[in-house]
């Protein structure tokens, strides 16, 4: 019989180092992955909006500064199951939301609420776009981005890239 002095394997004490960081690394990585996952499924809400701003701003060039409506822009949103959207307050005709902040002027022209939790974002939170004709001459129409919460601005960082009255009135 060979006698062995040097087993294959590994100790007690190697198993449990290799548990105790693959522990460090999920308690890490967990809470990054949902923050991701999170912001993956906000992403839509600044291209969908952007479109509706794009085909708004063609139909006003178009129609000597008119402000139309989804059907009269040619713009469709479907809501799916992250999101419902909203032209004023109406879903597929059937009014379900009250404009979240709308002044003087202006009308919850784009609105989209998540049907599910996003992170400390909760359900029924609100982005809106509120539209308006411009009190100067610097742009025919004004989009006024409205955020119902703090948490669920944190997920969309660019969607208030979309605010032109704050950028012609100066208002931060």
């Amino acid at each position: 019989m060979k006698s062995s002095a040097t087993q294959g394997g590994f100790t007690l004490i190697e198993l449990m180092v290799v548990i105790v960081i693959m522990g460090i690394l999920a308690a890490v990585a967990v809470p990054k992955l949902f923050s991701l996952m999170a912001k993956a499924k906000t992403s839509e809400l600044y291209s969908s909006a952007g479109s509706y701003i794009h085909l708004q701003d063609t139909f006003n060039t178009e129609h000597q500064d008119s402000i139309g409506t989804w059907r009269t822009i040619g713009y469709y949103m479907r809501s799916n199951d992250n999101f419902k959207y909203y032209e004023n307050n109406t879903e597929g005709g059937i009014t379900t939301v009250t404009a979240y902040s709308v002044d003087v002027g202006e009308t919850a022209g784009w609105k989209a609420n998540n049907v599910i939790k996003l992170n400390d974002c909760d359900i029924n939170n609100v982005w809106q776009l509120n539209i308006s004709k411009s009190p100067t001459n610097a742009y025919n129409i004004v989009y006024h981005v409205v955020i119902s919460d703090y948490a669920c601005e944190g997920l969309t960082t660019k969607f208030g890239s979309l605010d032109t009255y704050n950028k012609i009135t100066g208002v931060p």
